[in-house]
């Protein structure tokens, strides 16, 4: 439960960090990146970090999820170019998050 409320949170942040990036940092930037937040990452985050075996589990997950939320979205919404070093990372992310899963 604990994990699936990281990748909550990660995906709420990429998706606010997204919406930064598209439309600047203006107004529309300002209260999406407010209200998600203060209702939905702070909430999932918190109870994440109550629950899981240990602290350092779920911030290593929860770095791994955006390391990986980051990169697809980067690729799919704005057609950044992917360099060697960017997939060694999250290879090593998802990898090393597996690893301290298991």
């Amino acid at each position: 439960m604990w994990w699936i409320l990281q990748i909550i949170g990660c995906a709420v942040v990429t998706s606010v960090q997204m919406v930064n990036r598209q439309y600047g940092l203006g107004l529309t930037s300002w209260l999406v990146y407010s209200l998600t937040a203060c209702t939905v990452t702070y909430l999932s985050f918190a109870r994440s970090y109550e629950i899981a075996p240990s602290f350092t589990l779920a911030w290593m997950f929860g770095q791994t999820a955006l390391n990986t939320f980051g990169l697809i979205g980067g690729l799919l919404i704005f057609k950044d170019a992917l360099t060697v070093q960017q997939w060694i990372g999250v290879v090593m992310s998802i990898v090393g998050g597996y690893l301290m899963i298991k």
